[in-house]
Order: structure tokens, then C-alpha cells, then sequence
């Protein structure tokens, strides 16, 4: 086995092939570390196509920017996983932030933005207050853990593994309670929806 020393140096020349645009350094690089950045990134991310599209982030990063990789802090290893952890991390952060910002639109935070609006607008007030109730009787159709994660993750903002700490729960069954809260409400909501306008 190579001892810290070889590995540093072959880390070095490695990196610095890529820097020069060697195609076959890169391929070498994914051979030997891609395997591993994909377990990482499959860990963070709530979606798989989610957790390739980081994986080729990581290694179009390395590809573009090899320089600023240093041997002499650690293993090129270490360097690609902290890279594949802080972007995958981003990535679940977008994606939270984008669906509250849909769900916003949609369902549940419009009903405080649109009270200051709609105040002077009896008719307005009680559509709004019509509203409130369906989400409310539609959160209510989620199991107490479900509803839990699912305020963490897109309310609070965290990340799936952030929120799997804070429950104190595997991150599987994190993303489980959060994937099937998603669809109840969304299925809920939209059979609602059905009924309006065909009533």
C-alpha cells in the first residue's frame, strides 16, 4: 500500500495532468474517485438525477479549476468529497428554496403574504380564509412525522441530512416521510382544486 508520501505526490501529478487538459488524467481520476463521490452525493440528495448532476458538477470543477487543488492539505480523495458534500448540500438548499417558493404560489405561504392585501376585500378575505382551511384539513391528513419533516425541510430550510439530525432519525427515512408528505398534500390539494372548478 502507498505510503501518505506517494500518494500526495501521485495526487499532485494527477491533479496536475488534469490542469493541463489531459483527458485520460481525468478519466483516471473519476476511475478511482467517482464511485465514492457518488456515495457521498447520493447521500445528501433527496433525488438521484439530483446526485448524478452534482457528481459531474464535481468533476467539471476539478476539470476547470485542478489548481486549486493542494496536496500538501490532504488526499485529492478528501478534496473531492468535501467538494461532492458542499455541493450537494447547495443543491438540496435550491431545491427547498424553489419549492417554497412554488408552494407559496400555490398553497400554504401566500395566505399571510395575501392578508394584507385582500383585507379591505370581503370577498377576497373569504376565499382566503377558505383556503387556509383546506391546507390546514390537508395537513392534517399527514402522520406526525411527516408533517414534521417536511416544516424543517422547506420552512426551515434544511437539508435532508440536517433535517435527519435534528429528528434524530436515518436520513432514509427522512427522505421517506418527506417524499410520501408531498404527495398526499400535493394529491390532496389537487383533488380539491378538481372540485372548484367543477363545481
Amino acid at each position: 500500500m502507498s505510503s501518505l508520501p506517494e500518494q500526495a505526490r501521485y495526487d499532485s501529478q494527477l491533479a496536475a495532468r488534469v490542469c493541463q487538459r489531459d483527458e485520460s488524467a481525468l478519466r483516471e481520476v473519476i476511475g478511482l474517485y467517482g464511485p465514492q463521490v457518488q456515495a457521498a452525493c447520493t447521500r445528501i440528495c433527496a433525488d438521484l438525477l439530483d446526485a448524478d448532476g452534482v457528481v459531474s458538477q464535481v468533476f467539471w470543477e476539478l476539470w476547470n479549476s485542478a489548481h486549486k487543488y493542494d496536496a500538501q492539505r490532504g488526499s485529492l480523495r478528501a478534496y473531492l468529497l468535501t467538494l461532492a458534500r458542499s455541493r450537494a448540500m447547495d443543491r438540496e438548499r435550491a431545491n427547498a428554496a424553489l419549492l417554497r417558493k412554488t408552494m407559496a404560489g400555490t398553497a400554504f405561504c401566500t395566505i399571510a403574504e395575501k392578508t394584507r392585501v385582500v383585507r379591505d376585500d370581503p370577498c377576497e378575505r373569504e376565499i382566503m380564509k377558505e383556503r387556509k382551511l383546506e391546507i390546514c384539513q390537508a395537513l392534517k391528513q399527514l402522520t406526525a412525522s411527516q408533517k414534521e419533516a417536511l416544516e424543517l425541510a422547506f420552512f426551515d430550510g434544511l437539508t435532508h441530512r440536517e433535517v435527519a439530525a435534528k429528528l434524530h432519525l436515518p436520513l432514509g427515512t427522512v427522505k421517506t416521510n418527506i417524499r410520501r408528505g408531498l404527495l398526499q398534500l400535493r394529491a390532496y390539494l389537487t383533488e380539491l382544486d378538481a372540485k372548484g372548478r367543477s363545481a
